[in-house]
């Protein structure tokens, strides 16, 4: 399948990249480097966005456009990456389905299959994955800038290499990756090694607010943008937030609520790879992976939280028996 995509790509002239709202490492690297990969054999490529990027990724490329549902794109073939839902598109959905031809790349355990060739690797660790192979079959002549974006999505979907998800193949590609010349420490000290002074104060404060359940076992963090915003951050500041309460000694799953908008709440879900949290999810309308889901609960929200963390509880009970 990855063949027959790299195939229609190379016989369109411009293509749309898509990726999904509030997009991560691994979406953003993926995006641009099939952007460049693209670019090298002369296609015109442009990735459309629902908001402008968390600025530590920058360093990937700030060529992209801002879309909504009014946006208009002349190009003749759209590529949806790292997206397992149509509707996680969010604004730039419209824009998306007007393109005639919709390829999509996956790696996500749970989503419905979507666009005119779709391809899904869930034992991929990133999407990225995927697209270092895809790249390799549009040219040969694979761009750095590119492998750079490869590895970016790799390191930042898989912990840096430390999650369950790394598999020998995930190795064997970053390996394949880092022998191109680039230059992955530098891509490390902005990712992980530049913390904001107010940032630190925010992680000392965001851990005294966990709440332990369980015997300890569930741990719930709930994040409001009200809360960040007393430090002058932004979600996008603090992308790693889903592993702060994981990261407590004794704690098994994590619970991270954040806003979403007046009437609802986004969660992301997180475990020692000790329950599938992506069955969880699901059951809330969400999915994901194993051991890293999310899903949005809506309506009376306190009660739909104890729901959902009373159903945590219920799969690690499951687990002891």
């Amino acid at each position: 399948m990855l063949k027959k995509i790299a195939k229609r790509l190379k016989k369109a002239a411009h293509i749309a990249i898509f990726t999904h709202q509030n997009p991560d490492g691994d979406a953003l690297g993926s995006s641009f480097a099939v952007k460049y990969a693209l670019e090298a054999i002369g296609k015109k490529a442009t990735i459309y966005l629902e908001k402008p990027m968390p600025e530590k990724f920058n360093f990937l490329g700030t060529d992209y456009q801002i879309a909504d549902e009014n946006t208009q794109s002349c190009a003749d073939c759209a590529i949806v990456l790292d997206c397992g839902e149509y509707s996680r598109l969010g604004a730039t959905s419209e824009a998306c389905k007007k393109i005639p031809c919709l390829l999509c790349i996956d790696h996500h355990k749970t989503g419905d299959a979507f666009g005119e060739l779709y391809y899904n690797e869930p034992d991929a660790a990133a999407t990225a994955q995927i697209v270092y192979q895809l790249v390799n079959l549009i040219t040969k002549d694979v761009p750095q800038k590119a492998y750079e974006a490869i590895y970016t999505g790799m390191s930042t979907d898989t912990g840096h290499f430390k999650f369950s998800n790394v598999s020998p193949k995930t190795f064997k590609i970053a390996a394949e990756v880092l022998a191109s010349g680039i230059n992955h420490r530098k891509i490390t000290t902005i990712i992980y090694d530049t913390v904001k002074r107010e940032k630190m104060m925010f992680l000392g404060a965001a851990t005294e607010r966990v709440k332990l359940y369980f015997n300890g076992r569930v741990a719930v963090l709930d994040c409001s943008g009200e809360f960040l915003a007393q430090f002058g951050l932004t979600y996008d500041d603090v992308d790693e937030l889903p592993n702060i309460p994981l990261n407590l000694e004794g704690v098994e799953a994590s619970i991270l609520v954040k806003d979403r908008d007046e009437n609802s709440k986004r969660v992301s879900l997180r475990t020692k790879d000790v329950i599938d949290v992506s069955e969880v999810a699901s059951a809330f309308g969400g999915g994901g992976h194993k051991s890293a889901a999310a899903c949005v609960i809506s309506g009376n929200i306190e009660e739909n939280l104890k729901k959902l963390i009373d159903t945590v509880i219920v799969k690690l009970g499951e687990k002891d028996v």
